[in-house]
């Protein structure tokens, strides 16, 4: 009987380690398989989401590359243009100014030099008219007076004057200074310098000229002898600019004595 029992028992036994090995390679089996399936899901899943992630990273690196590109692209046309634009304009504005400036210079230096040519021309038609009529009138009074005395007159102290223009003396003393001056309320004469004084008086202002006295002689019948009719005979010895008390109908005037011998 216990031979009986043992043998069943190791057929049992036998039995279930056939069924257990059996379960066993079945779940092998089946391992194996959704391994396979489970892998090949994920691997297409993980190649989707990769690819899809590759994609926007590769659009965003992309569009900011592009975005540099185009603006960097952009910007050197709008420089470009903007330079061109700038250009034009510029060429026209400074034709604009140069013209501009190039007649406000010609205008000054054509006034200029004309009022140098008329200054030099007044002064020889003057010079050569009044030493023609000086010449003869002082053959009248000398053929009038005879042998009698002649009349002089004598300048000296200082005046006050205001000068209206300032120029080289091209004519008689060239590199020294020539002046047109005026009384007040009186009609423009020539003052010739020993020296360059243009930085020294300026236009439009009243000096009291100094200068050193001298005598001429003039016609019998003149009473009141007008110094600048001898313009030529002043020989300035010094200036100074103008008090308020030294202008106007309060001008300094020089000493006039008239005299024979």
């Amino acid at each position: 009987m216990k031979k009986v029992l043992a043998i069943i028992l190791c057929l049992v036994l036998v039995v279930s380690l056939a069924a257990c090995a059996k379960e066993d390679e079945a779940r092998k089996a089946g391992y194996d398989e959704g391994y396979k399936v489970g892998y090949d899901e994920g691997a297409a899943a993980g190649k989707a989401e990769g690819e899809k992630a590759g994609n926007e990273a590769g659009y965003k690196t992309g569009y900011e590359e592009g975005k540099k590109a185009g603006y960097d692209e952009g910007a050197k046309a709008g420089n470009e243009e903007s330079y061109n634009a700038g250009y034009d304009e510029g060429v026209t504005a400074g034709k604009a100014e140069g013209y501009a400036a190039g007649k406000d210079e010609g205008y000054s230096t054509g006034k200029d030099e004309g009022y140098k040519a008329g200054v030099e021309e007044g002064k020889k038609a003057g010079y050569d008219e009044g030493y023609v009529i000086g010449k003869e009138d002082g053959i009248k009074e000398g053929k009038a007076s005879g042998s009698s005395a002649q009349k002089y007159a004598r300048f000296s102290g200082s005046f006050t004057a205001s000068v209206m223009k300032l120029s080289e003396d091209g004519y008689a003393l060239p590199g020294n200074t020539v002046a047109v001056v005026h009384f007040f309320q009186d009609g423009p004469f020539l003052l010739r310098f020993y020296e360059d004084v243009t930085g020294k008086l300026a236009e439009g202002k009243a000096y009291v000229f100094q200068f050193r006295p001298f005598e001429v002689l003039i016609p019998s019948d003149v009473s009141y002898p007008d110094i600048k009719d001898y313009a030529t005979h002043i020989e300035i010895t010094g200036y100074r600019a103008a008090r308020d008390d030294e202008m106007g109908m309060q001008s300094n005037l020089p000493t006039v004595e008239t005299f024979t011998k």
